[in-house]
């Protein structure tokens, strides 16, 4: 089956698998931000304390990059097992539904146990790398821009150091990291969910053959696919958690 835009697609699993369709990958999905935000989020403020003293004024904005892309690596480095069985079981489908190749998990332990089985821990930490490209870019930008843009907020212009502040920022910060890491998560994706044989992928043999073929054959614009329902998800993700930070 072919989906001509986003709205298509959500309204074509809707209606061929209903809800639960548009949940697959639930489960990996939530053990995934589990054990990636506790390092993306939870050592940002003590690495760039680390990079900078209080004491000494404002936070120079390279300082707030650098910080979030160290987060962002460890927290790639710790999630890609559950990131790679997450890709994989939400493009699982069967009869006309099926896009791409089915790899016939049933479930986060059966995947997990099948990659282990066939291609040891290596085959659990495949993508790693661009996994951890995409989080050097995405949290650079994400945690960086809303650092700065709170900042210039409450010190150039005043607002209030309230909840409303930090949804706003955090939705901004969205956009931008959904801008950065749209074109590696299309790679990335691409690069799950091929089939393997002997260890190597049968369509791309690595993330930069991946970026070739995807610029040979369907032009630069193949990096953005996917970015509305991309946003769909970092927006609101980026302001419930700034929302539960801000409570608890």
């Amino acid at each position: 089956m072919q989906y001509k835009n986003s709205l298509d697609c959500i309204y074509k699993i809707a209606k061929n698998e209903g809800m639960r369709g548009l949940q697959k990958g639930l489960t990996p999905a939530i053990l995934r931000e589990g054990t990636k935000n506790f390092f993306r989020i939870g050592m940002f403020d003590p690495i760039l304390n680390l990079l900078h003293n209080p004491k000494d004024g404002r936070v120079p904005n390279w300082k707030r990059v650098v910080a979030g892309s160290l987060c962002g690596v460890m927290g790639a480095v710790s999630c890609n097992p559950f990131e790679l069985v997450k890709t994989r079981l939400q493009s699982a489908a069967s009869g006309k539904m099926a896009v791409g190749h089915q790899h016939g998990y049933t479930s986060v332990r059966g995947a997990l146990y099948s990659i282990y089985q066939a291609d040891g821990l290596k085959g659990l930490y495949r993508g790693s790398v661009l996994s951890m490209g995409r989080s050097i870019v995405g949290s650079g930008a994400n945690l960086s821009s809303f650092s700065i843009m709170k900042e210039y907020f409450s010190v150039e212009h005043n607002w209030a150091d309230d909840i409303w502040l930090d949804m706003v920022c955090g939705l901004g910060s969205g956009i931008i990291s959904c801008i950065a890491m749209n074109p590696i998560d299309v790679v990335r994706t691409r690069y799950y969910n091929q089939t393997y044989e002997n260890g190597k992928g049968t369509l791309y043999s690595s993330g930069v053959d991946a970026v070739k073929k995807i610029v040979k054959n369907e032009g630069p614009g193949a990096f953005y696919k996917g970015f509305f329902p991309h946003f769909l998800r970092i927006g609101p993700h980026f302001c419930c958690k700034i929302l539960f930070i801000y409570f608890y």
